[in-house]
C-alpha cells in the first residue's frame, strides 16, 4: 500500500511541476504570480494523487488511503480560502483591494499561505517516504 502512495505522488508530482510552496512567504506581495502558480501547482499534486489513488482501488480507496484523503482535502479546502474573499497572489479574478485594505490583505494571504503551507507539507508527509 505504501508503495502505491509513493507511486501516485512522484506520477502527480511529474504531471504538476513547480510546487515549491517556499516561494511564498510572509513579505510575498499580494499579487505575486510566482507565489500563485506554486501553491496551484501543489494543490494539484495533492487532488491528483487522491484521483490516482481512487482510480487504483476505486471500492477500498477510503479505506485504504484514508490518511491521504483527509490531508487532500485540507490543501484544497485552503488552496479555496486563498482565492476567496481575498484574491490572494492572482488565484482568481477578483479586483485586488484599494491601497487603504491591500496591507491588510497581505498579511491575511500571507497568513493564509502559511497554513496552506503547513497543510501541504502534512499531505506531504503521508506520501513521502
Amino acid at each position: 500500500m505504501t508503495q502505491d502512495i509513493q507511486d501516485a505522488y512522484e506520477d502527480a508530482k511529474d504531471a504538476h511541476p513547480g510546487a515549491d510552496v517556499d516561494n511564498c512567504t510572509t513579505s510575498t506581495s499580494l499579487d505575486d504570480t510566482d507565489c500563485g502558480a506554486a501553491l496551484t501547482a501543489a494543490g494539484k499534486v495533492a487532488a491528483d494523487t487522491e484521483r490516482r489513488l481512487r482510480r487504483k482501488d476505486p471500492e477500498y480507496a477510503d479505506e485504504l488511503y484514508s490518511a491521504v484523503f483527509l490531508t487532500t482535502s485540507a490543501v484544497q479546502g485552503d488552496l479555496e480560502r486563498l482565492r476567496h474573499p481575498i484574491p490572494c497572489y492572482g488565484l482568481s479574478d477578483e479586483p485586488q483591494p484599494p491601497p487603504p485594505l491591500r496591507t491588510e490583505a497581505e498579511s491575511i494571504c500571507a497568513e493564509a499561505a502559511d497554513i496552506f503551507k503547513i497543510e501541504y507539507r502534512i499531505f506531504l508527509s503521508t506520501v513521502e517516504p
